[in-house]
């Protein structure tokens, strides 16, 4: 039994609690800190571990765990230096997958610069989704349905190189390939057809659902 995704949520605020609400509904196991006690209690229920706390604090971060998460999501609105400090120390802990919230295009780069996955301009996205529904609402229920999905970067393993797509059979898996690039040609995509060649060195681009995409890289690291 796959055991469930945990996720370090860093602040609460209305987008903070409604992210915890969501991840705790899907079964992921969900660790909150935040300085203000009032919004700890109002997710406490709803959270593997709450602590009232400064996740500035690198003391802080070891203690509640930050090195055995999957996915830290900063999303604290103070001062944009303790984001910075914050996002910094979760990927000197190690951290593969860290999410941060930013105001404009400036904070998005300079989170990304230390050590941010992604930056999350949560006005711009929702905004961009909203416009999505309003001038097509069939495009909107399309939408919903894509956030079940992922698109992942694999580089081909050993034991897939030189092997046709076909032969690779993707498809027993559940995933679809978008298309492949190597490493001189990157970011150009190149269209993967069926007689295309899988090579060392090259990368392919997977979608697939959660489940699909994990055991599928469980399998391919064997």
């Amino acid at each position: 039994m796959k055991r469930p995704r945990k996720v370090l949520v860093i602040g609460v605020g209305r987008f903070g609690g409604a992210l915890v609400d969501e991840l705790w509904q899907s079964g992921c196991e969900v660790v909150v800190v935040d300085k203000q006690p009032e919004a700890v209690e109002s997710v406490r229920s709803k959270t593997s571990a709450a602590f009232v706390a400064d996740a500035t604090d690198p003391a802080v971060l070891d203690n509640v765990g930050a090195r055995d998460m999957d996915v830290a999501v900063v999303t604290a609105g103070e001062a944009f230096e303790g984001v910075v400090l914050c996002v910094s120390q979760l990927a000197q802990l190690g951290l593969k997958v860290i999410f941060a919230r930013a105001a404009n295009d400036r904070q998005a780069h300079v989170l990304q610069r230390v050590g941010a996955t992604r930056a999350i301009q949560v006005e711009n996205e929702m905004g961009r989704r909203l416009a999505v529904q309003v001038l097509n609402p069939v495009a909107g229920h399309i939408l919903d349905f894509a956030m079940h999905f992922r698109v992942v970067p694999w580089s081909v393993t050993p034991a897939y190189v030189d092997k046709t797509l076909t032969e690779a059979a993707f498809r027993r898996f559940e995933l679809n390939v978008i298309g492949w690039f190597a490493g001189e040609d990157a970011p150009r995509l190149n269209f993967a057809a069926p007689d295309y060649r899988l090579k060392q060195g090259h990368t392919l681009l997977l979608v697939g659902q959660e489940d699909a995409i994990e055991k599928f890289l469980a399998h391919a690291e064997e």
